[in-house]
Parts: C-alpha cells; sequence; structure tokens
C-alpha cells in the first residue's frame, strides 16, 4: 500500500515538475479535436444563419432551435445533443461505457485519430518520466516514433480485447443474467443494486485489460525493445505478482479523477447560468487540463511503481 501511494506521490510531482509536457499534451488534444471541431461549427452556422439574433446576455438556449436542427443534422453534427454541455458529457461517456451503449457511428474518425495520437505520445511522455528530465524537441519526436509501432498494436489489442468483452461477457451479464436475477427481486430497489453490482464485475474486467496495456507499455519504455508477446507478457505477469498494489494505485488515482467530476458537477449545479458563455468554456477547459494531468499523473505513477518493485532505480 506504501508502495503505491509513495508511487502516486512521485508521479504527481513529476508531471508537476513537467509543466512543457503537459502543455504539449493539451495543444496536441486540441489540435486533434480542430478539424473536427471546424466541420460542426460550420453546421451549426448554417443552421443558425436563418436564426434571429441572440442577446449576448441570454442564459437560455433555444431549445425549438436545436429540436429542428437535430431532427435535420448527420454525421458529425448529429452528435451536437444536450449531452456535449458541461458535466452532462462525462456522464454520458461513463454511462455509455457501462451500458455497451452504440456510439454514432461519425465518431469512429475522431476515436481512432485519437487513439493513434495517444499510442504516439505514450512513447515521448513514458520516456521523459523513465529518464527523469526534460526531452528536447528531437529527443521527444525520437521517443514518440521509436515507440509507436508497438504502442499501437498495444492499444489495438486492448480496444479489440475490451470489444470482444462487450459482445459476449456484457450481453450476457445485462442479457439472460440480469434478467434472471431482476425476475427473483422483491423491488426495483434490489434490481438496481443488482444492476449495480454487474456494473462493478464487468468495470473490473475492463480496468484489467487497460492494466494490462498500460503495464505492457511501461514495460517497453524500461526494459528496452521486447517482441510484443515478450512485452504482453511482462505486463501481465507483473499485474498477477503485484496485484493488490496495482490495484491500490488504481483505486487512488481514480478517487482523484471523481474528486474532480465532483467538483466540476458541484460548480455546474450550484454557478447555475452563471457559469454559462465564456466562464463555462473556461470551467470546461480547465476540466480538460485537469484531467490530462490525472491522466499523465497514473502513467508515472505505473512507471514509478514497476521500477520500484523490480527493484529498478527511479
Amino acid at each position: 500500500m506504501m508502495r503505491a501511494v509513495r508511487s502516486l506521490g512521485g508521479g504527481l510531482g513529476a508531471v508537476l515538475r513537467a509543466p512543457i509536457l503537459v502543455a504539449a499534451v493539451v495543444a496536441v488534444t486540441l489540435a486533434a479535436a480542430i478539424p473536427f471541431g471546424v466541420v460542426l461549427g460550420a453546421r451549426l452556422q448554417d443552421g443558425l444563419a436563418n436564426q434571429p439574433p441572440i442577446a449576448l446576455g441570454s442564459g437560455e438556449i433555444d431549445a425549438d432551435w436545436w429540436a429542428e436542427f437535430r431532427a435535420h443534422a448527420g454525421g458529425l453534427a448529429a452528435t451536437f445533443t444536450p449531452t456535449v454541455i458541461g458535466f452532462a458529457a462525462p456522464l454520458d461517456n461513463l454511462s455509455a461505457m457501462l451500458d455497451g451503449s452504440r456510439r454514432p457511428r461519425a465518431l469512429a474518425g475522431p476515436v481512432l485519430l485519437t487513439g493513434l495520437i495517444w499510442a504516439w505520445l505514450w512513447g515521448a511522455i513514458l520516456h521523459r518520466f523513465n529518464i527523469g528530465r526534460s526531452l528536447s524537441v528531437r529527443e521527444f519526436f525520437s521517443a514518440a516514433f521509436a515507440h509507436a509501432p508497438r504502442f499501437v498494436l498495444v492499444s489495438a489489442t486492448a480496444a479489440l480485447v475490451q470489444l470482444a468483452l462487450y459482445f459476449t461477457v456484457h450481453a450476457a451479464l445485462f442479457g439472460p443474467i440480469y434478467d434472471a436475477l431482476a425476475s427473483n427481486t422483491g423491488s426495483e430497489r434490489t434490481a438496481f443494486f443488482v444492476r449495480v453490482g454487474l456494473y462493478l464485475v464487468f468495470g473490473s474486467l475492463l480496468v484489467l485489460v487497460s492494466l494490462a496495456a498500460d503495464y505492457t507499455r511501461v514495460g517497453l519504455v524500461v526494459t528496452g525493445p521486447l517482441a510484443i508477446r515478450d512485452a504482453f507478457a511482462t505486463g501481465v505477469g507483473f499485474i498477477r505478482r503485484h496485484l493488490w498494489t496495482v490495484l491500490a494505485l488504481y483505486l487512488m488515482t481514480g478517487m482523484l479523477f471523481v474528486g474532480l467530476l465532483v467538483l466540476y458537477g458541484t460548480g455546474e449545479i450550484y454557478g447555475g447560468s452563471r457559469v454559462g458563455g465564456w466562464r463555462g468554456v473556461v470551467i470546461g477547459q480547465a476540466y480538460i487540463v485537469a484531467r490530462l494531468v490525472i491522466r499523465l499523473t497514473f502513467a508515472a505513477s505505473e512507471l514509478l511503481l514497476f521500477k520500484s518493485l523490480r527493484g529498478q532505480p527511479s
């Protein structure tokens, strides 16, 4: 447990000492969203062209216009729903992940691009945390491209395994198994807790796949070039030998993210219309930056834990 605590503290310190890396990750993340934002923005401009001017001080959304826009929208424009606003976005993503809801096909492009970009970024990010010093621009790109092929394969394998879990385990848990358990309960409250329990079971499987991918990447950076099969064996073997410490680190980092969500949601709920407009944009971007900092902290913590438990100097 204490190793997990020390790794988390060391990981957070490593991220705070790398502001340029954080800024670079934020910039790349935003840059990747720009092309899709431009396409969606053009569709919205067309939809707003025939609307009467909106008062700058207005805090209300024209629900009639939005319903009309959604009725005729296609492609990326169809993803412009109320769930994209503020705190509703992470809640919608969490709900879709747990329920296995199908996402619009138009999101396939952005999701694939995001996966490729992060597979490329992880090489430079983990190399930076492994050597414990700043990288030059040349070193950053060299590390990113050197690890990219293997990291793309790791990410693709993890994604395929998780997809297979949705088609098999998720379908069974929330199909015949849930129906059988719910039919024997005496109230909707009990049925709700049964569903929550199944969420935990399925979520645990997703977490294990994600952790296997994480420690495979860490192993590739720390131990040097390995055959991808050996890299997976290293990552999975590490998790198996140190399962409770690995899970403790995951849960502590997860608590940081839950705390961020609570802070984000509380600000919106109690802020009301005062967090709309430019304030809402600032808060939303601050949430994205904080979420990326937590993600980087988890990566740095995993790497430190890996090296610590293998007796390697940090």
